[in-house]
């Protein structure tokens, strides 16, 4: 049985989530030692933080995934054996979409049709959450085993939401095909990091690029490791400036209470 006495933030399980062009992969990038599982096709995004920062490009590894399978055997081998220290999912909205493609295209002509597409149904639905809880489960391993950070990248849609009094909002949610999987997604994330550009700001050079790192009603957040409410980031290092020291100043006050 362990305590938190002995207990040290050694990985972090994050999820970045945003509308898109707010540098979510970019700050992910800054993390050490980051492997990324690229469905989203837009590993060019990265070099110009790269280059500002001076990241070896040899540094960051990455292969492009079109379907869950071959994803889920690259987890399976990090299980047994990870040089990273950083695994980034960019994004799990393009991965729920292979793993539904995927499913879709295995039932060949016999699946639904409308014209010459194939559509999605019930099936490739409950496979879409199959795939999304298996990476969680998968990832899970992977942190607490080699002590890994695991960064989830995803996108949101707004959506009316309605109170418990009747009254309704505006929300920002996780885009999954299916609704159940978006909303136990978060559960699992200790750092929920919501991306935004600073409120009265407009297009242009002074322009603020922030992270909310506490729920505002509209944008769920969190953080355990003691991060301000919202951070200007900019064209700063997300982690170096403020996701390290956090960590450093945690584990430095976690002395052990000595019993006699």
């Amino acid at each position: 049985m362990a305590t938190m006495a002995s207990h040290k933030i050694d990985s972090l399980y994050s999820l970045f989530k945003g509308e898109a062009g707010l540098r979510k992969s970019g700050c992910a990038v800054s993390y050490p030692k980051p492997y990324f599982f690229d469905w989203d096709m837009k590993m060019d995004a990265l070099h110009i933080p790269m280059q500002n920062w001076g990241i070896n490009p040899v540094d960051v590894e990455y292969d492009t995934y079109k379907d869950w399978d071959s994803a889920r055997q690259k987890l399976e081998q990090l299980q047994v054996n990870c040089k990273y220290k950083t695994l980034v999912f960019d994004s799990i909205t393009s991965m729920a979409d292979a793993s539904i493609r995927q499913t879709t295209k295995s039932k060949g002509a016999g699946g639904k049709r409308i014209g010459t597409i194939a559509v999605s149904g019930f099936d490739e639905y409950n496979a879409e959450a199959a795939a999304i809880a298996e990476l969680i489960a998968l990832t899970k391993d992977i942190k607490n085993f080699h002590n890994v950070n695991i960064i989830l990248i995803g996108h949101i849609i707004q959506k009316e939401m309605k109170s418990p009094d009747g009254q309704t909002h505006m929300s920002r949610i996780l885009v999954t095909a299916g609704k159940n999987i978006a909303q136990k997604i978060p559960a699992y994330c200790s750092e929920i990091y919501h991306f935004n550009i600073k409120t009265g700001m407009v297009a242009g050079a002074n322009m603020q690029y922030t992270i909310k790192t506490n729920h505002t009603g509209d944008d769920f957040a969190r953080s355990s490791i003691g991060l301000a409410n919202e951070i200007v980031f900019n064209d700063d290092q997300l982690y170096q400036k403020w996701i390290a020291p956090a960590i450093a100043k945690i584990n430095e006050k976690q002395v052990p209470v000595v019993k006699f």
